[in-house]
């Protein structure tokens, strides 16, 4: 600890990746976040080629994601009474039973569908558990005048992760296997586990979480919806995640409505992740010139809207991947400038409870919006139903940007609260 604090001091002025905690947390999540997005996917195509059927792929997807609905705003409440390094570490090891029995299971041949459903759903729990949690500590790998720029770089190095893992999960169920992929996950957990345990730095988020008096849930509410950044980010959070985000989940099918198949499957999902590194390259330019996060999130969503819609009309691998660089490119606008304003631009008393916020929308909307677009591409087709969402999405986006547009910054309400944001 004392070597982390000697570090900080001796090259504050530097960027976040000048210090050692920062750059060994970052790369074991984006390890992590690489391995728990491959095996979602792998898991999908999995049940899709088990069963065929697009709505059985929404509803694993459902369980994958659904239990942020009630995990993540109650780790985030953890996290704002308990310490957070403690409480990362025990959910993540929590996650490595059912990936084992996963991995068994697919070894032996004797993995179903109705298998792939409960022990997914055994692993989401506690994986929803922790995300909030682990987002929390990082930014206490660095100096306060870091922490904007650190949760930025972080973003950028998960979602390149997540995406390459989703490019992986399809491919790799034909080539590695699919025990494999979970056995890898199992162990990309336990290296988070290590890591955290062996970063004592991180002791100073649980120092704060310790001087906190009300940490319930209903409080941080209470006192985080007034602040008009936070309604927008979870309106538009909302919004993005229940109608543009499940294509990610729903690829497979896309992909084979527009005869695509299998084996481009990965270029499709590649073509978000090169949009996600464009957008973040973008969003560091916009940062430095003092665009708020508020504005930067709902061009995220009226820029997706559009190519949702184009997608319905594409029949080409080429327009594909071009109109999925564009919603990559704006995914990485909104969930950046949403982690970026729950984390940092509230109180910090509360910013855990607004994160497990932030995630339940990411991961509890996507879920639902996952289970509704299965529903739908089996009942009206894949391009009709892209239609659909892409119009209501923009429709949404166009309410937003105008409401926003009568609503005081985010920060300023921040600052009459009496606090000063991480």
């Amino acid at each position: 600890m004392a070597e982390d604090e000697a570090e900080d001091r001796a090259v504050a002025g530097s960027g976040p990746l000048s210090h050692a905690p920062f750059r060994r947390i970052v790369a074991v999540k984006a390890i992590f976040r690489f391995a728990a997005y491959m095996q979602m996917i792998a898991s999908a195509w999995l049940v899709f080629r088990l069963s065929g059927s697009a709505m059985d792929v929404g509803i694993v997807a459902a369980l994958a994601l659904g239990p942020s609905l009630i995990g993540a705003p109650l780790g985030g409440s953890l996290a704002d009474r308990f310490c957070p390094r403690k409480l990362s570490m025990l959910f993540m090891a929590l996650q490595v039973p059912p990936l084992l029995l996963l991995m068994t299971l697919a070894a032996s041949g004797d993995l179903t569908v109705a298998l792939i459903f409960g022990l997914v759903f055994l692993y989401a729990v506690p994986y929803s558990l922790a995300q909030p949690i682990i987002e929390l500590v990082v930014p206490f790998t660095v100096p306060g005048e870091l922490r904007h720029r650190a949760v930025t770089d972080a973003s950028a190095a998960d979602n390149t992760a997540e995406f390459l893992g989703a490019v992986a999960g399809g491919a790799a169920v034909q080539t590695i296997g699919a025990a494999v992929v979970y056995g890898f996950n199992a162990a990309a957990c336990i290296a988070v586990v290590v890591v955290i345990a062996l970063s004592p730095i991180l002791q100073r988020a649980c120092d704060l979480a310790r001087a906190h008096r009300d940490a319930s849930l209903r409080s941080g509410l209470r006192e985080g919806l007034p602040i008009p950044v936070v309604r927008t980010v979870i309106y538009g959070g909302t919004l993005f995640f229940l109608l543009i985000a499940p294509i990610e989940q729903l690829m497979a099918t896309i992909a084979s409505d527009h005869g695509e198949g299998a084996a481009l499957l990965g270029v499709l999902l590649s073509a978000i992740a090169v949009g996600a590194t464009v957008g973040n390259r973008v969003l560091s330019r916009l940062n430095s010139k003092g665009r708020s996060t508020d504005e930067l999130l709902v061009w995220g969503v009226l820029v997706a809207a559009p190519p949702t819609i184009l997608l319905g009309f594409s029949s080409s691998i080429y327009t594909d991947f071009l109109l999925l660089v564009v919603i990559g490119f704006a995914w990485e606008l909104l969930e950046t400038s949403g982690h970026e304003a729950m984390q940092l631009e509230v109180p910090q008393h509360i910013s855990g409870r607004m994160v497990g916020v932030f995630y339940l929308l990411v991961t509890g909307a996507s879920a639902l919006g996952a289970l509704a677009a299965g529903w739908l591409f089996d009942e009206l087709g894949v391009d009709t139903s892209l239609l659909g969402i892409g119009a209501v999405a923009l429709a949404g986006a166009i309410i937003l940007g105008a409401r926003r547009r009568r609503l005081p910054g985010g920060t300023a309400a921040v600052a009459a609260s009496g606090e000063e944001p991480r």
